[in-house]
């Protein structure tokens, strides 16, 4: 009994350690998975809301003088929320702004995002350059700017770096660079205005005696042209012994009196004429340039009558620019 108590009571022994060692391999894997568990619940992050800041980077880490660049800007709000981005009068310094590329506003669960992209340039020799942009929020009538965190970028000098400014060469550039040939309009119109008052001065201080020559000069081509016309139907007249020359002889000096005088001598008769020009040897050589004309005969005097109507002529010219000339008061 006793050896057998003994083999009884050393086999459950034997048996519970394995028993043991499972129990505690559960726990602790137990454990293990709820821990992961909960690590993989506290590690997830957050629903994303919106920012309170904007965000705004360069494009670039570096830049040159005078070369354009680009500086990323955008801004996650509420929809509601109203907002104003910096525009071409915003100041930009050291920077200058050169161009914008807008983009659509985009509205999701997570708010409104607003982004612009702007063109800038810089003419600063600073070694190291910051910017620094507000958006500013419309709320209650008023505009609350809300800056961005600042970044900042390294001008990358073309000058090699040295102690002695003095042993530095200049580099030679004998490249001709084409220019785009625009009007210059501000020029042009200076020199219309300046033209135009040139005139009005001239005019004012010589207006009548510019006038005067004018007419002058009209009547002394007018009369040049009665003359040219005159000369050559008489000549034809005279070595042709042609009497329709010399009735358009007459026409021409009819129609020269007629714009001279402003009187419609084309239609008047021999009577009415001389009752207009009161002259004796007139009237003696329109009586003898009718017979020759209406009467188709000859007559000896045909050019002495026809020279006596150029005579006429002649004075009349001569007492219209006299009356042009004479100063008037």
């Amino acid at each position: 009994m006793e050896s057998g108590f003994l083999i009884t009571d050393h086999s459950t022994k034997q048996g519970g350690v394995p028993r043991l060692l499972r129990n505690v391999g559960r726990g602790l894997l137990l454990g293990f998975f709820s821990l992961s568990i909960l690590s993989t619940s506290f590690g997830q992050p957050a629903p994303s809301k919106p920012n309170k800041r904007p965000q705004g980077e360069f494009l670039v880490d570096t830049i040159e003088v005078g070369k354009p660049f680009s500086y990323s800007f955008s801004f996650l709000h509420d929809p509601a929320t109203e907002v104003f981005f910096p525009d071409s009068v915003f100041d930009f310094s050291p920077f200058e702004m050169i161009g914008q590329e807008y983009f659509t506003t985009r509205t999701d669960s997570l708010g409104s995002l607003d982004s612009t992209i702007y063109r800038l340039v810089s003419f600063d020799v600073a070694s190291l350059q910051v910017l620094r942009l507000p958006v500013f929020v419309y709320a209650d009538k008023d505009c609350t700017a809300v800056y961005a965190a600042p970044d900042t970028l390294w001008l990358r000098s073309p000058l090699p770096v040295t102690t002695r400014p003095d042993t530095l060469k200049l580099r030679d550039q004998t490249k001709v660079g084409m220019l785009q040939r625009t009007f210059n309009y501000p020029i042009f119109l200076l020199f219309i205005g300046s033209l135009g008052l040139l005139f009005l001065l001239v005019y004012w201080f010589f207006g009548r005696e510019i006038d005067r020559q004018w007419r002058v000069f009209l009547l002394r081509r007018q009369h040049s042209d009665f003359v040219r016309a005159f000369n050559r139907f008489n000549r034809n007249a005279r070595e042709r012994n042609n009497t329709s020359e010399a009735e358009k002889a007459v026409v021409v000096w009819k129609q020269y009196l007629e714009d001279v005088e402003k009187k419609p001598f084309a239609t008047y008769t021999t009577r009415e004429i001389i009752d207009n020009i009161p002259d004796e040897t007139l009237e003696g050589a329109l009586k003898d340039i009718d017979r020759i004309i209406y009467g188709q005969g000859k007559s000896q005097q045909m050019d002495a009558s026809l020279q006596t109507l150029k005579n006429v002529a002649q004075r009349v010219y001569r007492r219209h620019r006299l009356d042009i000339m004479r100063p008037t008061r």
